[in-house]
Order: C-alpha cells, then structure tokens, then sequence
C-alpha cells in the first residue's frame, strides 16, 4: 500500500475506505512520464472493478501509448473549511492515489471491461446503448490498475484554529458543504421520439430535481 507522509493521521490503506472513495468518483487525473520525460496529468474517465481500476483511450493519445509506471488521484470535494485565519482555512476531502505499471487489456476481458466503464459512470447504461464495435474496440486501449499500492487521504471537520486566540476574532468559522448533483436530463431533440430512461431518469430524482423541459418545447 501506498504511504501518507503529510498528516498521516488523514491517511488509510483500508481497501473498503480505498473502494467507497473510488465507488463515488468520476473522474480520475492520470499521471505519467511521456516519452520525452515530460511529466503529463490528463483528466480521465474511469471504473472501480473488483480490486482495480480500469481507464480507457485512444489507442493513438500518447498518454495510452505510455509502458512505464502511471499515478492515478481521485479526489471528491466535500467543504470549503473557513477558518478566521486565512492560513488556517483548508478543504475537506477524500482522496486515493494509486501507483503501480498498468495491464493493458485485450480480446474479451478489453471488451468485458468497457461494458464495466460505461455501466460505472451511469449505471444501466449497458443495454439501453449501442455496444462498442469491432472497429471502435480496436482504437481503444483499456489499462487495468491494481489496488495494491493505493492509499486515502481523508480531512473532515471543522477548522483547526492556531492559536487559540484566533477564536476572540470577529470572523465566521465553520464549513460550507460542497456536493455534485445530476441535474434534469435534457434531450438533444434528434431521432426518434424516445421518452427519457428509467436509468437516467432516477439521477435527477435522487437528487431532488424534475425533468427539463424537451427541446423546442
């Protein structure tokens, strides 16, 4: 497992600590070294499978035509942390960083593992879709990730004020929750007059929120 060395009380290698963070998350920042020893972080769609993550590309990005070692962060934002000290002032997160060389996948576990991709960013997606074809598998590169050398970062909480006189100040202290939402879908008016998918329908219900009105409506 990875180690946390800034504030290692914030840090877990706990793999259901590791999953819950990644099981919440969309998008994931992937790091490597590129051929000309440049370093380069590409923000990234991904999936959490089992114990791995899975990332997919182009077959022709340069990021996927990488063979050596990746980093993989997931952040999720949970407050803005106000302090009465701007140096005191911070974030509440959870976090993952995964390291390790990656598996590039083929033939069935490649397409198994796009199937898994497009159900994980939206959940019943497989089924109400066009399945990939032979010529888009191809352009495609997927990478499998091991959680073996993963680690969390988690802060919650409310600010940590130092000194403790910063509490006589005459500032506001506490935190402003942060969260993502799905808002209504909105149809993008082309085809044929297909009413809005349970699946996709239920992201803005779970939310709280109704349905946009159709285009042209």
């Amino acid at each position: 497992m990875g180690e946390v060395k800034r504030h290692p009380e914030r840090g877990s290698s706990q793999r259901d600590v590791i999953s819950g963070i990644l099981s919440e998350g969309l998008v994931a920042h992937v790091g490597i070294i590129d051929s000309q020893g440049a370093p380069v972080v590409i923000p990234m769609a991904y999936a959490l499978d089992g114990d791995s993550i899975l990332v997919h590309g182009s077959v022709a990005s340069r990021l996927m035509r990488n063979q050596g070692p990746i980093c993989v962060t997931v952040t999720l934002l949970d407050g803005l942390v106000v302090a009465r000290s701007l140096f005191n002032s911070s974030m509440n997160y959870r976090s993952v960083v995964v390291t390790g060389v990656p598996e590039v996948l083929d033939g069935e576990e490649r397409e198994r593992a796009l199937l898994v991709l497009s159900d994980f960013l939206l959940p019943g997606r497989v089924g109400n879709a066009r399945e990939p074809s032979r010529p888009e598998i191809r352009q495609t590169t997927v990478w499998r990730l091991s959680l073996e050398n993963a680690s969390a970062k988690i802060r919650t909480g409310p600010p940590k004020e130092d000194p403790a006189s910063d509490y006589e100040l005459p500032f506001w202290g506490g935190v402003v929750p942060v969260r993502t939402v799905f808002g209504p879908a909105e149809s993008d008016g082309a085809g044929a007059n297909v009413p809005i998918p349970d699946h996709i329908q239920r992201l803005a219900e779970e939310a709280g929120l109704g349905v946009a009105p159709e285009v042209g409506g």
